[in-house]
């Protein structure tokens, strides 16, 4: 696990899929003394292919940085409502796709986040996984190599899945994992297939925004428990743990949240008495100045007759070496996130772990009394401090005494939690642990790093991965302009990678290699020279590589001249002079030796950025908006003119290298993230500049255009959906823009207005980041959660 600095996020808005709408409004919930009655029957089985998406970000230090987004807040400060939404999603489906076919390129062999896993008890080899920005996928030769199961059209985020006794999967949507940590979009509810992966119903909890856990009944597949976890950074109709009743036709609410911060995160059912269920809810949430990962709303649960009545467990003799503040199981407000599991062969041993509201391991505990009480064990965590991101454990079906911990790496204990060491071997940030009922000893695991297998019972070293799994999570593309075989993606928690080898050249496009670490995020290669290209991971910690002396160099942009920097920091080079090279944090630097010595060219300070907003506090890196630079537009006719644009939603232009500045803001120009400037190469004073969407009565500014230098601007955008454009990418010699949005690529022809979607068979995941190549005949594109794409281009 490579240690970071404080990460910074990059837009402040939420994404959506192609259809569905998340309610706002919180439900009424009350407290019934020591116990909860369930109320609220909720309908379910109506098939759609809704989806909701809210995107998030991270810390790092552990948890790799998986989004660049936050809060459903942005710059105006006002929350985006349903309505907004919702007409997003009608502008998106109104418009059908056009000519050609995306294809899949990958990387294929890496693998993404991968937040739970179902192994199939009657199909021997056979076994599910839940991806986090990448649906469903399904594996017939254990876990070596997976085919989706999962419509392309529905939302990619899934957060829980499980199988019932009768073979009925079921499958959450929406990741619990919260911003700060790994937050990608939220979801539309839980969904269920009767026949493997290849038929899906959406089946209610369409307000739960976000689902923790889910567990069927061993004994009767139709009744099932489902954790909601929430939005965590707005309302959310569906919070706490719900019971599907009447047959498996409707969702009854039987463990109510006390607040509308609280959601369901964990479930364990007893495999010998399924009326004993353990529940775990986490008050938790986040807005434009602080998270708040605990609070007096968390707490563990028992019910013993199915869930019609719930009481809170908190008797611990003793307490945990790291407790400072009472039990971890006591409600107050440092509780945070808490997992539970019970061991299938002894089902009256139980373990817990609980963490803080920052962090940090809170407790420990083991009961062998079915949860009536608990004793402090060891330390089941290492020291990374973010409970938040995992909060799981797993005990082995055969030996009560065995059992792992979700943590930066994969904790295991041999003796019930009383030591614990790490099993090395797979990747970093665990997710979900599950034991093969048909092989013994065989174990499978989901990580940041995607599928593994041990057939040693999870012993140290004996995990092999997955060959085949692409689902990863794309920031950043770059593409040789001599060479379209070379392609190099930043990726979340999996570094930057690339299709060549510094030695043998270009390889298979399937099969990327890493060529740097931590998050990838800015890469870049050379338009002169292949041989020379960056990698770049959270906040301008850089590298520049020369293959053809075999050299690399660190160049850390960060550290020049900026105080604050975003984790998505802009790495651009001069498109007539590569050997020049920008990088914004709150100032501009530039570079004309590849990044060796810098000077910097915009006024100090927060002149270009304006200063970091008031509502801030002493957290303010993990707010909204970092008043820094997240993109530089370089005019190729005229090197003294560039473009930038702030996550404050500011414009600007210098047409002598920085010695003075023209501020565009204001001039009729939407006041949001700046997301992607292009500038025409024939023309420095002809500039495309893209916002993220959903400002306040602004229903369709996503896309601006400027032909007289900025003088005055035009709004493009026609039927684009109202919702974040990524990125933008000119065709000079068709006249053809092109736009990466949350929705997918769009493309607009002569600057007519007349968008249309480009292209047929891109999964409705979004797409971060579009190239083309250098000789204008492809068309690829970076998704968050299903690897990169690539599609012909009209000649």
């Amino acid at each position: 696990m490579v240690k970071r600095r404080k990460g910074r996020m990059r837009r402040a808005l939420p994404a959506i899929g192609t259809a569905g709408v998340l309610a706002f409004a919180v439900s009424a919930l009350t407290f019934q003394g020591p116990a909860f009655s369930g109320q609220a029957v909720l309908s379910a089985g109506s098939q759609t292919s809704a989806s909701l998406q809210l995107p998030g970000e991270e810390e790092d230090g552990g948890p790799a940085e998986p989004a660049k987004y936050l809060t459903q807040k942005f710059t105006s400060g006002q929350e985006v409502t349903a309505a907004q939404i919702k007409q997003s999603v009608q502008q998106a489906k109104a418009l059908k796709p056009g000519d050609g076919t995306w294809d899949l390129v990958g990387p294929s062999n890496i693998g993404g986040r991968v937040t739970d896993l179902a192994v199939d008890p009657a199909h021997p080899d056979t076994l599910y996984v839940a991806a986090s920005g990448g649906g469903v996928w399904k594996s017939t030769d254990a876990g070596n190599t997976f085919e989706p199961a999962w419509p392309d059209d529905y939302t990619q985020t899934v957060g829980a899945l499980a199988m019932g006794p009768d073979g009925t999967l079921w499958a959450g949507t929406g990741e619990a994992n919260p911003s700060g940590g790994g937050l990608t979009y939220f979801g539309d509810g839980v969904y269920r297939s009767t026949d493997g992966g290849k038929h899906w119903q959406q089946w209610g909890l369409t307000g739960s925004a976000a689902i923790g856990r889910i567990v069927v009944d061993p004994t009767d597949p139709q009744t099932v428990f489902v954790a909601a976890a929430g939005n965590l950074s707005g309302s959310a109709s569906e919070r706490g743990i719900y019971r599907l009743t009447n047959h498996g036709k409707d969702w009854k609410l039987v463990l109510p949240t006390p607040n509308a911060t609280t959601g369901g995160v964990d479930l364990a059912i007893d495999p010998t008495n399924p009326k004993r269920i353990f529940a775990s809810l986490w008050d938790h949430q986040r807005n434009s100045g602080a998270r708040l990962y605990g609070g007096v709303g968390s707490g563990l649960y028992r019910s013993d007759d199915g869930g019609d009545t719930w009481k809170r467990l908190e008797n611990v003799t003793g307490k945990h070496v790291s407790d400072t503040s009472g039990t971890g199981l006591t409600s107050d407000a440092s509780l945070g996130r808490i997992g539970v599991a019970i061991a299938p062969n002894d089902p009256n041993r139980v373990y817990v772990i609980s963490g803080n509201t920052y962090g940090p391991d809170k407790g420990f505990y083991v009961s062998n009394d079915g949860g009536d009480s608990f004793v402090p064990g060891g330390r089941a965590g290492g020291s990374s401090g973010f409970e938040w991101w995992f909060g799981r454990l797993w005990v082995d079906p055969k030996d009560e005494n065995h059992l792992f911990n979700a943590d930066v790496n994969l904790r295991e204990s041999k003796d019930g939690g009383a030591t614990w060491a790490t099993s090395s071997g797979p990747h970093s940030d665990q997710h979900i642990v599950q034991w093969d009922p048909n092989v013994p000893n065989r174990v499978y695991l989901g990580d940041d790093g995607g599928v593994y297998r041990s057939d040693a019972n999870g012993a140290t070293r004996s995990w092999i991965h997955a060959t085949y799994e692409p689902f990863n999570q794309s920031y950043h593309l770059a593409v040789a302009m001599d060479d379209p075989s070379r392609l190099a993606s930043g990726l979340q928690d999996n570094g930057s990678n690339r299709t060549w080898t510094a030695a043998a050249g270009p390889s298979d496009l399937t099969q990327w290699n890493s060529y740097g670490g931590g998050d990838g995020h800015f890469v870049v290669i050379d338009p002169s020279d292949h041989n020379i290209y960056y990698e770049c991971s959270q906040v301008g910690n850089c590298t520049r590589h020369e293959d053809a002396n075999g050299t690399t160099r660190n160049i850390r942009f960060g550290t020049r001249h900026s105080s604050r920097i975003t984790t998505d920091a802009p790495v651009v080079l001069d498109p007539s002079d590569p050997s020049i090279v920008y990088f914004g944090g709150n100032v501009l630097d530039r570079s004309t030796d590849r990044g060796t010595t810098w000077t910097q060219i915009s006024p100090p300070g927060d002149y270009l950025t304006g200063p970091v907003p008031p509502e801030q506090d002493d957290q303010g890196s993990y707010g909204g908006l970092y008043s820094t630079i997240t993109t530089v537009g370089v005019a190729k006719t005229d090197g003294n003119t560039i473009y930038v644009g702030t996550d404050t939603g500011r414009l600007w232009k210098t047409t002598d290298l920085g010695a003075n500045w023209t501020e565009f803001t204001g001039k009729g120009l939407p006041v949001r993230w700046v997301n992607s400037i292009v500038v025409d190469p024939a023309d420095a004073d002809h500039v495309y500049v893209a916002y993220s969407g959903y400002r306040e009565g602004d229903y369709a500014a996503n896309v601006w255009e400027t032909t007289n230098g900025g003088a005055s601007w035009n709004n493009i955008s026609g039927k684009l959906p109202n919702a974040p454009v990524e990125m933008l990418a000119y065709d000079q010699q068709n006249d053809q823009l092109y736009a990466a949005t949350d929705f997918g690529v769009f493309y607009d022809k002569n600057g007519k207005k007349n968008w249309k979607r480009f292209g047929d068979g891109l999964p409705n995941t979004p797409v971060l980041d579009i190239k083309i190549t250098g000789d204008g005949k492809t068309l690829y594109a970076a998704t968050f959660g299903r690897s990169v794409w690539k599609i012909a281009l009209p000649q």
